[in-house]
């Protein structure tokens, strides 16, 4: 007899739920290439989400818990049936409010969100955090539209769609990421607010480096608790 698959689900799955028994609205929320669910954004959205009434489903990809750090998929279709596990176990979950279900992801896991989003009509929304927009030093020549390539199907969507990432993010340049949202239903709200890939400020350290990263993440996931409370009618 032919042993079973072994199963898509992610081995590190963190639930930040409210109190109360619910049910809530939930987020769950992707991971970059290498940023897992304990780097300071996970965090700090797992911390303040709970606090307005909304849980979050964390995780990491399979192949960031395995013995040797491993890598996405070539065609990332791993990273999604992992991604559509999750949403099927907060589904699942007496305490979540499916109709108030949102996909979100950071950097990779943002391609991924959007993927998932339109193969899934039941989602209520999607967030995008450093979305992949530019490709930084392509070159003119390099092809363009990474927008289109990694996210185009959120341009024609009636669901809502929050875009949010840093002034200065080398992989989601401001003005492409507003050229692209201006292209879109009015469905998609963007949002840019300081720092870069990690929402960090270059050229500041110690504890200033710390100070300005945080206030970026605090206001990332303010903008997050008013898209859940707020964007949905």
């Amino acid at each position: 007899m032919q042993a079973p698959s072994p199963s898509p689900a992610p081995r590190s799955i963190l639930v930040d739920m409210p109190r109360g028994s619910g049910p809530h609205p939930a987020v769950v929320l992707a991971p970059g290439v290498s940023y897992h669910l304990r780097m300071p954004l996970m965090e700090r959205l797992g911390q303040v989400l709970p606090e307005h009434g909304i849980a979050v489903f964390r995780f990491n990809w399979r192949y960031m818990d395995s013995e040797r750090q491993g890598q996405p998929s070539d065609d990332l279709s791993v990273e999604q049936a992992e991604l559509a596990a999750v949403i099927a176990l907060a589904r699942a979950d007496v305490r979540v409010r499916p109709d108030r279900l949102v996909v979100a992801g950071k950097s990779m896991g943002s391609v991924v969100a959007t993927r998932i989003f339109a193969a899934d009509p039941a989602l209520a929304g999607a967030v995008l955090l450093t979305p992949l927009i530019s490709r930084p030093n392509a070159g003119d020549a390099a092809p363009t539209n990474t927008a289109e390539l990694h996210h185009g199907s959120l341009s024609s969507e009636q669901r809502p769609s929050l875009l949010v990432s840093g002034d200065r993010d080398p992989y989601c340049d401001t003005w492409q990421l507003h050229r692209f949202a201006a292209a879109a239903t009015p469905a998609m709200r963007v949002a840019v607010v300081g720092g870069d890939h990690g929402f960090a400020t270059p050229g500041l350290e110690g504890d200033a480096a710390i100070a300005a990263r945080n206030r970026s993440h605090d206001l990332v996931a303010r903008l997050v608790v008013d898209f859940v409370c707020s964007g949905f009618g």
